[in-house]
């Protein structure tokens, strides 16, 4: 029975190529669940497209997507996903409420002919557009999902991800607040005491000052959150594209130091077994 996290896309913002990122990886958020019989993928950022090869040669013929916003990085790998492609796939796309246009309308636009020379229309997979809610966790076979609204520019959820035996927290855009305030506090709570928290630390501290409000947080931020929901273990995604390599192992080398819980810096293509 397969049971595993597998991090196809770990970047934040933009996707980077090049001898510096060599290690980590350059492709944007995508993260695929594996618990069977579920499977399950959070972003489709352009991490979705290697997954899509894989799920191809798998043979995979039912997938739910689900998206914690709308902004590029994590849509830009859909057009590029080969289930989308194949009449004999279901995909339901699960996105946040919006105030202004659906996920469908928004989707419709990312495929408008002067972006890409196919329609939505034209997709050949049976495609579902579906919006999750708050204060309504989704039951799908053994796994339940939670959602919370994080601080990022936009309509932007985090999910927490209930198996049998393990709670999984996943945010990739939340700018922390210090000192922690009503909604930092309500998060802590909805991610009290997980197995495995995953949640970014974009900046270092003196980059921080100067982009405070961006949406992200900083490694110091970052660090007294996690540490306040007692999760047994911190990994870190949504890196920085100006982050080379060496960066990153900086970044996660302070975090080691300083933090009681301990963590790891995700790169693309790496594998976290589930119980």
């Amino acid at each position: 029975m397969k049971r595993f996290l597998k991090f196809w896309g770990t970047r934040g913002s933009c996707p980077v190529s090049g001898p510096e990122y060599l290690h980590f990886g350059g492709n944007t958020a995508c993260l695929e669940l594996r618990y069977d019989p579920v499977h399950i993928v959070f972003d489709a950022g352009t991490g979705i497209r290697p997954l899509g090869k894989i799920l191809m040669k798998d043979k995979v013929t039912k997938i739910d997507l689900f998206l914690s916003h709308t902004h590029w990085d994590h849509l830009l790998g859909f057009p590029f996903f080969e289930l989308i492609y194949q009449n004999d796939v279901s995909i339901t796309i699960w996105s946040p409420p919006t105030t202004g246009r659906s996920c469908k309308e928004l989707f419709k636009e990312l495929l408008a002919p002067e972006f890409f020379p196919m329609r939505l229309s034209e997709l050949q997979a049976n495609l579902q557009f579906k919006v999750y809610s708050e204060n309504t966790p989704l039951q799908m076979g053994p796994i339940t999902i939670s959602f919370h609204k994080v601080n990022h520019p936009g309509v932007t959820y985090c999910f927490k991800i209930q198996t049998p035996h393990q709670i999984i927290g996943y945010t990739t855009d939340n700018e922390l607040n210090i000192p922690f305030g009503k909604e930092e506090k309500s998060i802590i709570e909805f991610f009290r005491g997980a197995d495995l928290l995953i949640h970014e630390a974009q900046y270092f501290t003196e980059e921080y000052v100067q982009k405070k409000g961006w949406g992200h947080s900083s490694l110091l931020g970052a660090m007294e959150f996690v540490e306040k929901t007692e999760a047994k273990k911190w990994l870190v995604s949504h890196h920085d594209p100006a982050h080379t390599d060496e960066d990153l192992v900086h970044l996660s080398t302070l975090a080691l130091q300083r933090s009681s819980i301990p963590s790891e810096w995700l790169r693309d293509g790496q594998v976290i077994e589930l119980r």
